[in-house]
């Protein structure tokens, strides 16, 4: 259902092969210069902070609930970038900071590189990415024990994408973008605390965000 709002985004993106002249560029470099995300970002990510488990116990007894497994989640968030024009071409650098669900914290700083298009832009962009996810599962054993394990993990990676924005109105463009996070796997020893009985938490931080995103563009002043 979030991608709905994603879907209506690449719908506005088409309807301007019949947007008024007034809203195309002019003589003045509608994307060179500083931009902010006033509607700011809103999407879907795909796949984030997925936990398994691998039971070590002797008697192979134990079982194990998460609560935050899910395949999918809304995620939502603001951007701030610049980008120059290089010899017909866009050279930039943006930062965002989304938030979700299980997702407390989730940062980019990337590079943009970008080609023009009549009233759109198309472009690639790749930097360092950074998560704080909450984690929260149980762990049950056939004995009656029951422990409960929750706590933040922070997260380095890499991030690319790439996406398409439109100017609909001088100053103000909207677009549409996925975005890759290679955070990487990890594996957790752990052990209940009563039993003391030994399992693995493996958990897979790699996820995909597709979002829609509005900004507006100042007037190039660097």
């Amino acid at each position: 259902m979030h991608l709905k709002i994603c879907a209506a985004a690449s719908a506005a993106l088409l309807a301007l092969a019949t947007t008024p002249s007034f809203a195309q560029p002019g003589s003045t470099d509608p994307w060179a210069g500083l931009y902010i995300g006033i509607g700011g970002n809103v999407g879907e990510a795909f796949g984030g902070n997925k936990l398994s488990f691998e039971d070590l116990s002797t008697a192979k007894d134990l079982s194990f609930v998460s609560v935050n497994n899910d395949n999918n989640q809304l995620v939502g968030g603001v951007q701030l970038g610049q980008l120059w024009n290089v010899g017909g071409v866009y050279l930039g650098l943006e930062s965002d900071v989304s938030f979700a669900k299980n997702i407390k914290y989730l940062s980019s700083f990337r590079g943009v590189l970008g080609a023009p298009a009549g009233p759109f832009l198309f472009y690639g962009t790749g930097g360092l990415g950074m998560s704080v996810t909450h984690e929260e599962f149980t762990v049950n054993s056939t004995t009656g024990e029951s422990d409960n394990f929750q706590g933040d993990m922070r997260k380095y990676g890499w991030v690319a994408g790439a996406g398409i924005q439109a100017m609909v109105v001088p100053h103000l463009s909207v677009g549409v973008e996925a975005l890759y996070y290679g955070l990487g796997h990890d594996t957790s020893p752990l052990a209940t605390a009563l039993g003391g009985e030994p399992f693995n938490v493996i958990a897979d931080r790699n996820f995909t965000v597709v979002r829609a995103r509005i900004d507006y563009r100042f007037t190039s002043i660097f």
